[in-house]
């Protein structure tokens, strides 16, 4: 049997506990931590997944969201276990030969002690120790439970193991399922196939399989000669659990909401917190870290008090004892979440079989919630904790022989697959095409059985096809009868497949039309390997034609009725395979129908003759044609059109409007159009066009400016579908800034200026007088061009003071949108005459 304590890892392997046997001194137990998948005995992984493609109709049918139909499922089929891989047997035994023979390493020294002074080895031909590994095999129960894709909806995870046993012998191996929707299925799809390159030198193909397995294993362990006394004052306690009263106390914050939809699936939870025996296990290892709760080892043998031997045993002890204190813990303090279904013994007090308080089955939760899945059970921390009555720990631990042990092995679990593997253990099944099928055909008939004076349609559907692979002819035959028009019948029959596996659903059809008052009937028709699935007999099935005719592009306020002549050649005798249609715009549609007789050519020909509303007429060329809808246009020449794009600034122009004149001398026709704009806008325009009219045509436009200042443009010639250049209207700001500061102002009282501007192709003249001085020597002066370079300013100057004659400067031009006044040129008075002395 395993020794509880002491116990040794291998450097490079921490998730892998290694014991010792309490009586064989050359016989360990390996114990992982983290499950993994387990290997078969070739060494390939203990999984599989298989990729569903589904059919569509079945798919939608068995779907109860008709929104979402999920195309493909996956199931997923693995096993784990605890077991170590033959390179870690090797790795762990080679560390286990060198330290046992090392007295003064802490594990050896311990168990020398516990076992009562130092054990002798046997040892190889090498003189090497011989280590015996194996996997403990003393297990009472367990459990191994599987967290997959959790709450991310069922188009990820449909069902999954929830709780299952473990083998509880060799590695404690755990076998799980999980099935997928649509999104989840596709997700292992492309982690399986594709794997994971690792970085640098690792080139493994790793899939995470975004699961975690937890293990709960419980079992039987030896303990040597130890006295141990545990305790706690019953005050203390309960002060430290109240700390935690909030936030597992049985309040109600709210409920569960779910919200789903096509591609997402969203859950909260805000109901009160409760706490797992895990949640539990750490508060008690709190409180032991905190001297809250007291272990104290009185008596162990050789083992020196606060040691590192003793330290090691503490340790070991605390998994071993927790189950002992929360036992007291949980009854004083916390209430069932969830009941189970084992049934205890009833004391007479009220309390279960063990003494503690029995739970309450009503505890605030919904019956849906109570039939939940759950594999771990949850608690509320009590309402009616009652201080004086809360039990002191103080309970004495004197053993020398088996105790029982937990240990709790999870992690998320990692595979590697090589590319064979992959093709082996991920299969992708194709069953959108189940092996056996059946035809389904929905017949009906499309006839005007009162206009067309028919007494019945009898549709004879036969289906005969040899299957290639059981060599059985599958057939059937149907005959269904039609007196209204309106019935719709179904026939089906079980399909075969060629030698290539693909199905025959051809089948052949026999039509027969009879008339009311008559023998005589056309001839019935066959429609040999068809496969539609809907199949409606029509007038052309029936050996007719029929064409509707509609009138199209026709401008009725030129002509007054356009007349279509059908025929029939092949049958140019008979009284239905001549018809003359007047479509109008008061009737701008008809339908003729007549018998093929037997023929199976569906041309007919058709000439349209055309009235004019001047009382002109015009026949268009004779054609050809099968269409059952017939389109009638009239003669017209075309059209004269042209697209007008006006860019306006909202800013600058008040409104503007394109004018057009179209006008034919030969044919006496004028004709104006014109379109206001009030804001940027294309114009598209278009006129009918009689025969031998030309194309060509003016335009102008027209625009307000915001100033009032109007401006017509001079007329443009263009033809149809010409390229007419945007029209931008807008006008500029212009401005000339004026600075004096220059001027001596001490010399001068106020200057002048004069400034103009002036575009007379667009009737726009501005002047103004700006006055300077001391106080005022800079002005501007702005104007709205019709162009973003303008034409420049021109000025003239005026420069004055007190007592003196105002000096003049001419006018000049300015381009450079800045003046700057300089003083006036100085002029010098004219030099005095001398007269000659005589």
């Amino acid at each position: 049997m395993l020794m509880l304590f002491p116990t040794v890892k291998v450097p490079g392997l921490d998730d892998i506990e290694i014991f010792r046997d309490h009586e064989k001194d050359d016989t360990f137990y390996a114990l992982r931590g983290r499950p993994r998948i387990a290997l078969d005995d070739k060494g390939n992984p203990q999984l599989s997944f298989y990729f569903f493609s589904r059919n569509a109709d079945i798919a939608y049918a068995s779907s109860p969201n008709k929104e979402l139909v999920e195309s493909q499922l996956g199931q997923l089929l693995f096993t784990t276990d605890l077991s170590i891989s033959e390179e870690e047997h090797n790795t762990i035994t080679e560390y286990l030969a060198t330290i046992v023979e090392n007295p003064n390493h802490l594990f050896v020294r311990l168990y020398n002690k516990l076992g009562g002074g130092r054990r002798f080895m046997p040892v190889n031909r090498a003189n090497k120790p011989i280590i015996k590994l194996g996997t403990p095999n003393t297990w009472k129960e367990g459990t191994a439970r599987l967290e997959l894709l959790e709450g991310l909806g069922d188009t990820f995870k449909k069902q999954s193991s929830a709780e299952v046993k473990p083998s509880l012998v060799g590695s404690n191996s755990a076998a799980f399922y999980a099935t997928f929707g649509i999104e989840g299925a596709q997700l292992y799809y492309d982690a399986l196939t594709k794997g994971y390159k690792g970085e640098g030198n690792n080139t493994d193909d790793l899939t995470p399989l975004q699961a975690i397995v937890r293990y709960d294993l419980q079992g039987f362990a030896y303990v040597p000669n130890i006295e141990v006394r545990v305790t706690a004052n019953s005050t203390q306690i309960y002060d430290h659990m109240q700390t935690y009263q909030e936030d597992y106390s049985k309040t109600r914050r709210g409920g569960v909401k779910v919200v789903s939809g096509i591609g997402y699936y969203r859950k909260t939870d805000t109901r009160s917190v409760t706490a797992s025996k895990t949640d539990i296990a750490r508060l008690i290892e709190e409180m032991i870290d905190r001297k809250v709760i007291n272990i104290e080892i009185t008596d162990f043998g050789d083992v020196a008090a606060n040691s590192e031997e003793i330290r090691e045993v503490e340790t070991n002890l605390r998994t071993t004892l927790m189950d002992t204190i929360m036992n007291t813990i949980l009854p004083n303090f916390f209430q069932t979440a969830f009941i189970g279904e084992e049934k205890e013994a009833e004391g007479e007090d009220g309390t279960t079989g063990n003494g503690q308080p029995k739970p309450n089955p009503n505890v605030g939760v919904s019956a849906s919630e109570r039939d939940r899945p759950n594999v771990e059970t949850h608690y509320y921390f009590r309402n009616d904790v009652d201080k004086t009555k809360i039990n002191s720990l103080d309970f004495h631990f004197k053993k020398s022989g088996t105790v029982e042990f937990r240990r709790y092995p999870n992690g998320t679990l990692i595979t590697q697959l090589t590319e064979d593997q992959r093709k082996q253990l991920v299969r992708h099944i194709d069953i959108s095409s189940p092996e056996v099928q059946i035809l389904e055909v929905q017949v009906g008939v499309n006839a005007d059985f009162v206009a067309d004076n028919i007494h019945s349609i009898i549709v004879n559907v036969s289906y005969s096809q040899r299957d290639a692979k059981t060599n059985v002819v599958r057939e059937n035959s149907k005959s269904f009868l039609y007196k209204k028009g309106d019935e719709v019948y179904t026939f089906r029959v079980t399909m075969a497949r060629n030698d290539k596996g693909q199905l025959l659903d051809f089948y052949n059809v026999e039509a027969k039309i009879s008339y009311i008052g008559t023998a005589d009937s056309p001839p019935p028709i066959q429609l040999n390997n068809i496969s539609d699935r809907s199949l409606v007999i029509s007038y052309d099935k029936l050996g007719f034609i029929t064409v509707d005719c509609i009138a199209g592009d026709i401008d009725w306020t030129l002509i007054k009725e356009a007349i279509v002549n059908l025929q029939y050649k092949e049958e140019p005798n008979q009284p239905d395979t001549k018809k003359e249609i007047r479509l109008s715009k008061e009737k701008p549609n008809g339908n003729w129908r007549c018998y093929m007789y037997g023929h199976k050519n569906k041309n007919y020909t058709y000439q349209v003759k055309y009235l004019y509303a001047d009382g002109q007429e015009a026949t268009g060329r004779e054609k050809t044609d099968t269409r059952g809808t017939l389109m009638i246009d009239d003669l017209l020449a075309g059209r004269a059109k042209a697209s007008f794009d006006v860019i306006l600034d909202a800013n600058t122009v008040k409104t503007a409007k394109v004018e057009i004149l179209y006008e034919d001398t030969a044919l006496g026709i004028k004709e104006e159009y014109s379109h206001w704009f009030n804001a940027t806008e294309t114009w598209d325009w278009s006129m009918r066009l009689r025969e031998n009219a030309k194309d060509t045509f003016k335009y102008r436009y027209f625009v307000q400016y915001k100033d009032d200042i109007v401006y017509t443009s001079d007329w443009k010639e263009s033809r149809t579908d010409e390229d007419i250049p945007p029209i931008h209207l807008r006008r500029h700001i212009k401005a000339l800034t004026i600075d004096g500061g220059l001027l001596d102002w001490n010399k001068w009282q106020v200057v002048y200026v004069t400034v103009s501007y002036n575009e007379p192709d667009k009737n726009y003249f501005v002047r103004k007088n700006i006055r300077l001085d001391a106080n005022s020597m800079m002005q501007s002066f702005e104007v709205m061009a019709f162009s973003a370079e303008g034409k420049p300013f021109t000025y003239s100057l005026q420069f004055a003071k007190a007592g003196s004659a105002t000096i003049k400067v001419d006018e000049k031009e300015n381009t450079t949108d800045l003046l700057i006044v300089e003083e006036p040129p100085v002029v010098e008075p004219p030099a005095p005459v001398v007269e000659p002395s005589v």
